[in-house]
């Protein structure tokens, strides 16, 4: 027997993977669950603090424009301004007057009129009506404009608008301020995002940085980043769209990995750009992470070590136990022999559990051999019955087949009989049809004739139905005639009472003119009397207003009565012509009452006649019904034998289906014995070998 390669070796190799396995697998779990749970938090901490840098911006700036905003508001609103009489030259002076008063760093307060002229300081009048912030402030709408180097001034400069209205609510021109200086600058200047960078501001529409106080980045043009799907020009890209957020990023002028919080100016094109290094604020975190794969690796070297000491321990007994298995698989299959136990752990219940298993295999491999020697004789009873079966059945075979023979004579005879018999029946079955057929044929005749007299007397209550209509109809067509005479009368009526409407309009009408007179001679009378009759003007003025809805309405009442009038005189011809109809209905429902009086007549003829038919078909009927009933028995006779000679062909096919099937049985059962002999002395056979082997053990 071939000895097993290395088991101890390769079972300690295999504890050894999977304690280091779930050693590593829970180190990474817990390595990665503290890492995102502190990464999530620190993230959220970190974009909370830059949300926050571009929140005090934002609301700084919009301190600052509101600032501006509301001081020109206060100017535009300035009633000198508002006055359209009043120079340019006296509006601007004296807006330059008020603006010194204020004591800011202004460098220009101007007003400019609705074609967009301004006086300079020497009285120089210069036009800027294509000029944005006039354009706007104009169309309604407050401007501010991007900080921009002026070569004239050789500074700073930005500008503010607003819309100035006369007293109608009408633009007539726009306030406007020059600030000297760059305040956004001043602002975020002050703002330290973290590693000594500060936030910058954006205009979305020109794509140019309106702000930056970083000395280390080229913010100038930020439309010139060509990709616009990953890092900086994403970042951008989202910020020219209007969008707000926070989101880290490679920027490709400096070649750092940035994170930065991005929101927007209200009512402005401007987006606070807060971006801080990102190492500043994760660098502790990659720290953690560096030292949790330190921490790991040194977690699974001291693993292996301890773990592979206890493996040796626990691998070291079974080695025992494979020495005596080797044993007893050696040689003669040795049943005998058991193994010593010599711990009282898992190991030893394992070499108990096996020396338990041999025991019993012993027993049962000891009855095996004791039966093995009855088996061997049962093998040979079982092949000497087989052979004494096999000659039974060859003589059952011969018996069979004689049998079979005298059948299939008796088949022949049988067969001959009934097609005499058959012969006949259908004699008999003609003759029962053609008495049918008759029968049926007076039948059918019989039933058309009362089916006729059904439908005369159908007929006949139709008619009398129509009667009693034509009855009912021709008094319905009297009172409708009576009605439709009292209609024309009440039609008469109404068109009587639209000419006294008429009329009565009329008289209105001449009212409201004769009133009309009135007011006009009241408003001159009025006119006359100067201050003292300014009441009564109104008063008749009111009067003449009245007396002209009056006018038009009268004429809208004398439309409609026309129109009233016109369908009046069209309902009454056709009241005149309905008359005229039901007249002519009822003459035609009296003479169809006289066509249908006629009908009924007839028809009682003709039910008269039909009746006669129908007793005539009776008594033909009921002869028909006595030969049909004769044909019938003597049908039933014939019927009676044919059912005996078919039983008769039934039993003796089947006697022959039987003998048939018999043969075919015999014939598989002599195959069956032949195989049964085959089967025995393979049977015989496997005894033998399964002895030789069994005598192998040793018990």
């Amino acid at each position: 027997m071939k000895e097993p390669s290395s088991v101890t070796v390769s079972l300690s190799v295999k504890l050894l993977i999977l304690l280091l396995s779930i050693v590593l697998i829970a180190n990474i779990t817990i390595g990665l669950i503290a890492y995102r749970i502190s990464s999530k938090g620190m993230k959220k901490s970190v974009n909370n603090q830059l949300s926050t840098f571009s929140t005090d911006l934002v609301n700084q700036i919009s301190a600052i424009n509101e600032k501006q905003f509301n001081a020109l508001h206060f100017l535009a609103e300035q009633r000198f301004l508002k006055d359209e009489s009043i120079s340019l030259q006296e509006k601007n002076y004296q807006i330059t007057n008020i603006a010194s008063s204020i004591g800011q760093n202004y460098e220009n307060i101007a007003f400019y009129d609705k074609d967009g002229n301004a006086v300079t300081a020497d009285g120089r009048v210069i036009n800027f009506a294509n000029r944005p912030y006039f354009q706007q402030a104009f169309n309604g709408k407050d401007f501010v404009s991007d900080p921009a180097f002026s070569t004239v001034t050789n500074s700073i400069l930005q500008h503010y608008s607003v819309p100035v209205y006369n007293q109608n609510k009408k633009p007539i021109g726009a306030v406007v301020l020059v600030l000297s200086g760059n305040s956004i600058y001043d602002a975020i200047k002050n703002i330290d995002t973290g590693d000594g960078m500060h936030p910058s501001v954006i205009n979305n529409k020109t794509q140019k940085t309106v702000a930056n106080a970083n000395e280390n980045t080229d913010e100038t043009v930020h439309g010139d980043i060509q990709d616009r799907t990953t890092g900086l020009g994403l970042v951008l890209d989202h910020i020219f769209n209007g969008q707000e957020g926070i989101e880290d990023f490679i920027d490709p002028n400096i070649h750092v990995h940035l994170i930065a919080s991005y929101k927007k100016v209200p009512d402005t094109d401007w987006t606070v750009f807060a971006v801080a290094p990102y190492d500043f604020y994760f660098s502790s975190l990659s720290a953690m992470k560096n030292s949790m794969v330190l921490v790991t690796i040194a977690i699974i070297i001291i693993s292996s070590l301890a773990i592979m000491l206890l493996i040796t321990m626990l691998i070291k007994p079974l080695k025992t136990v494979k020495d005596s298995i080797i044993s007893i698989a050696s040689g003669n299959a040795d049943l005998t022999k058991r193994i010593n136990v010599t711990s009282k752990d898992e190991i030893g219940n394992v070499v108990e559990g096996f020396n338990m298993f041999t025991e019993k295999l012993q027993n049962i491999i000891g009855d095996i051999k004791s039966s093995k020697d009855e088996l061997n004789n049962a093998g040979i009873e079982m092949s000497n019955s087989s052979q004494d079966t096999a000659s039974s059945i060859t003589e059952i075979i011969s018996n069979i087949q004689s049998m079979h023979n005298q059948i299939r004579n008796q088949v022949g005879s049988v067969s001959q009989t009934a097609s005499a018999v058959n012969q006949i029946a259908s004699n008999i079955e003609s003759l029962k049809h053609m008495i049918e057929s008759q029968a049926a044929g007076v039948t059918q005749v019989s039933a058309a004739v009362e089916e006729m007299i059904g439908n005369i007397e159908s007929v006949n209550n139709s008619v009398d139905k129509m009667a009693m209509s034509f009855s009912k109809l021709e008094q319905d067509a009297q009172g409708g005639i009576v009605k439709q005479q009292s209609v024309d009368d009440q039609i008469k009526k109404i068109e009587q009472q639209s000419v006294m409407l008429q009329e009565a309009n009329s008289a209105i009408s001449n009212i409201a003119s004769q009133t009309n007179l009135l007011a006009m001679n009241a408003a001159i009378e009025a006119a006359h009397a100067g201050e003292a009759g300014k009441g009564f003007a109104v008063v008749a003025d009111e009067i003449r207003k009245l007396s002209e809805t009056s006018s038009q309405q009268s004429k809208t009442i004398g439309d409609q009565l026309k129109n009233i009038k016109d369908s009046i005189t069209t309902v009454v011809n056709v009241s005149s012509d309905s008359s005229k109809a039901f007249s002519s209905v009822s003459q035609q429902i009296t003479q169809a009452d006289q066509i249908v009086e006629l009908i009924k007549g007839a028809m009682e003829e003709q039910k008269i006649g039909s009746r006669q038919i129908i007793d005539a078909l009776h008594n033909m009927n009921d002869s028909t019904v006595e030969v049909r009933n004769a044909a019938s028995e003597m049908n039933e006779g014939n019927r009676s034998i044919l059912q005996e000679i078919g039983r008769l062909q039934d039993f003796t096919a089947t006697m022959k289906s039987g003998m048939e099937e018999m043969s075919i049985g015999a014939e598989k059962i002599n195959e069956t014995g032949s195989v049964l002999q085959s089967i025995s002395n393979q049977v015989q056979e496997s005894i033998k070998k399964i002895g030789n082997q069994i005598d192998q053990f040793k018990v």
